[in-house]
């Protein structure tokens, strides 16, 4: 087993690891040791993070549209077998939808007359669409129920 001398730098720097009195200068850790940092740790160009998982096992990110600006939010109210439908949203590179107490389908079309695609958002929940989007359609599940709700659109470039 062999001994690496590794010279302390910002990105060995661990944020959640607290050194006293200092950060050391040089560090003596084995080859497994220094394999296990880089598969529990993540780097962000400055510094070092531990990575973190859910109870369930699902590593833990930042969201997606934390580094993008909000271009617009729209409020749709799909009634019974009535759709509601957010069209000519303004240039974006991403569509967040955030349900309300039921179910809903929410249908993308990414440009006018184009394919469209279709996703189930749970109630109480959001959806992170990652593309470009000129219209979304929200339709209640079952499309004859009862409960009316609110969905929020927000759209970001």
């Amino acid at each position: 087993m062999a001994v690496v001398k590794l010279q302390w730098s910002n990105l060995l720097k661990l944020t959640e690891l607290e050194f006293k009195p200092d950060f050391p200068a040089q560090l003596n850790i084995s080859d497994e040791v220094l394999q296990v940092i880089s598969w529990l740790t993540a780097t962000t160009g400055y510094d070092r993070r531990l990575l973190r998982c859910t109870p369930q096992g699902a590593l833990l990110v930042a969201k997606p549209w934390s580094i993008m600006h909000v271009v617009a939010n729209v409020e749709l109210y799909p009634a019974t077998d009535t759709p509601a439908v957010a069209t000519s949203l303004a240039a974006n590179k991403g569509i967040l939808i955030s349900s309300s107490t039921v179910i809903v389908l929410a249908t993308f079309r990414r440009v006018s007359g184009g394919s469209m695609e279709h996703v189930f958002v749970p109630p109480n929940s959001y959806y992170w669409y990652p593309y470009s989007c000129f219209a979304v359609t929200i339709t209640l599940v079952p499309a004859n129920s009862e409960t009316a709700c609110y969905v929020g659109l927000t759209s970001f470039n």
